[in-house]
């Protein structure tokens, strides 16, 4: 039976209470797993560092973008699982809630994992791997340097500077591309399925070439250079510095921002319906 796309707090509540039940083995096993590896990654670190590792060695930074990653491809990427299997999707899509209600449910599991759940993972596992190796560290090391994570630190996770004016920009770019990567692997997930970490790839790919083909295109168009060869021959090149919209801001760096947001809000849109045609 289908129900018209209304919002109800109570049926959303109750299948917040499917979800645990259905799939509460799975999320605790892959909860402590990923701690256990978190907390592995720290040893041989800090094992191949002798004993040195502190938050601005970059070390840290790297572990937690690749952790990121890892997050959206095996915790996004792996969304709505029930409709990959033609006897799970019949009774998941027969389930007493509307498609937005199913949407919203299952967006808010997986954004809350990778936003709220994955940073708090991440400081408890690292500390608990730098406590480790400061336990038993000093057996195999006679000089042991650790920096523990303290929560004001991620402050120092901007590592950009010198930008001028273009500094809003570039942060909003950067920023566009942590939301974007989450938003294309989850749309993935309802449009190609199980295929989803062979096409994916592709996706970002197309996404990229996409985003700068188009700022590119446009800069060119409203603001060619050219070259003159022996005073006679001319060729018309691309300013990226041109033209400046905003003070030291080129229109580049603005449309480029512009479009990775766009492509945001287009994905989670796109997978929403996508979700409403498994329903018909």
């Amino acid at each position: 039976m289908k129900k018209a796309n209304t919002i109800s707090l109570t049926r959303m509540g109750w299948l917040l209470q499917y979800y645990w039940a259905t799939y509460k083995k799975t999320y605790l096993t892959a909860l402590l797993g990923f701690v256990g590896l978190i907390i592995l990654v720290y040893q041989l670190i800090l094992f191949s560092n002798h004993g040195y590792l502190t938050f601005e060695t970059g070390y840290v930074h790297g572990i937690f973008l690749s952790g990121y990653f890892v997050i959206c491809l095996l915790w996004v990427g792996q969304s709505f699982l029930a409709l990959r299997n033609p006897q799970n999707a019949k009774r998941y899509l027969m389930l007493p809630a509307s498609n937005a209600e199913k949407y919203i449910v299952e967006l808010s599991i997986k954004m809350a994992g990778l936003f709220i759940i994955y940073p708090i993972i991440f400081w408890v596992s690292s500390n608990l791997g730098l406590g480790l190796f400061q336990l038993f560290g000093s057996i195999f090391f006679t000089n042991i340097t650790i920096d523990y994570l303290g929560i004001l630190e991620w402050k120092e996770f901007w590592l950009i500077e010198n930008f001028g004016e273009q500094l809003f920009f570039v942060k909003l770019i950067l920023l566009g591309l942590f939301a974007l990567i989450p938003s294309l692997i989850w749309a993935g997930s309802l449009i190609f399925g199980k295929y989803n970490f062979i096409w994916m790839p592709f996706s970002f790919i197309v996404v990229y070439l996409a985003i700068s083909a188009t700022s590119i295109a446009l800069s060119w168009i409203m603001f060619p250079g050219t070259i003159t060869v022996n005073e006679q021959v001319k060729f018309e090149i691309l300013k990226f510095d041109q033209p400046e919209i905003l003070p030291e801001t080129p229109l580049l760096i603005v449309m480029a921002a512009i479009w990775i947001w766009l492509a945001v809000i287009l994905s989670y849109v796109v997978a929403y319906f996508k979700l409403t045609e498994k329903q018909v």
